[in-house]
């Protein structure tokens, strides 16, 4: 039985990927960079990885320690905002390292132990930023838009042997840095939205779910957006 893996998992999108994808009965691996203590109601059950994909050769050792996966959920990503000029060095580096290219050389040493099997599935926890941008989101934007031009090209590139890839796309999710502004402009927020509220971890736990089930086999190369109807940016 193949392992799932899940990076990021330590995060609320995470862990709600988790606790459903739990339900699958499959071996999990749980990967954390931070805040390792909100999964320790899983340790015992999924193994439970600690590294910081910004370094090198951590990123190279959660590598080698990957055997036998049939499907991974990446994420794991870098949010810093800042203004095009205000963007410093670090920030950059390590929003590319994270989101591009440590995704980049799991994919690549996944996807010839899936096509082996003939079977494998990958799915990109990306953002509707990919598509429309705001102020201050231009680095973390790209990075997005990165990870779904490359999901998309793992789709068309190995479909044909056993292998699906997709993303899901959160809009206006009610965790992370959106959470901790808590009522400070938190109607305007909805607004942008055609179902006027913020959506949950669950919300997008949910799809993740759905996209590892047989009922989504025919499903490949996409992106689905879980935004309760974003409309504003460009």
């Amino acid at each position: 039985m193949g392992k799932i893996v899940i990076t990021g998992a330590s995060s609320e999108i995470g862990l709600s990927i988790t606790g459903k994808l739990a339900g699958l009965g499959k071996p999990m691996v749980l990967h954390c960079f931070k805040n390792s203590d909100t999964l320790e109601r899983w340790r015992g059950v999924a193994e439970i990885v600690k590294a910081d994909f910004s370094q090198r050769e951590e990123l190279d050792m959660f590598i080698a320690g990957l055997d036998d996966v049939e499907i991974l959920v990446y994420a794991s990503a870098v949010t810093d905002a800042g203004l095009v000029p205000q963007i410093d060095e670090e920030s950059l580096n390590n929003t590319i390292q994270v989101n591009i290219f440590a995704y980049t050389k799991i994919c690549q040493a996944l996807i010839p132990r899936m096509c082996s099997k003939r079977s494998g599935n990958i799915i990109g926890i990306s953002s509707v930023s990919a598509n429309r941008v705001f102020k201050g989101q231009g680095v973390y934007a790209g990075s997005k838009a990165y990870m779904e031009a490359f999901t998309k090209a793992i789709a068309i590139e190995y479909g044909k042997k056993g292998v699906r890839a997709n993303c899901v796309a959160p809009g206006s999710i009610e965790a992370g840095a959106l959470k901790r502004l808590n009522s400070f402009g938190m109607e305007e927020i909805k607004q942008v939205n055609s179902l006027n509220r913020l959506g949950s971890p669950e919300d997008v736990a949910e799809v993740v779910h759905f996209l590892c089930t047989p009922a989504s086999s025919f499903i490949t190369g996409t992106v689905i957006e879980v935004s309760g109807g974003h409309l504003m940016g460009v």
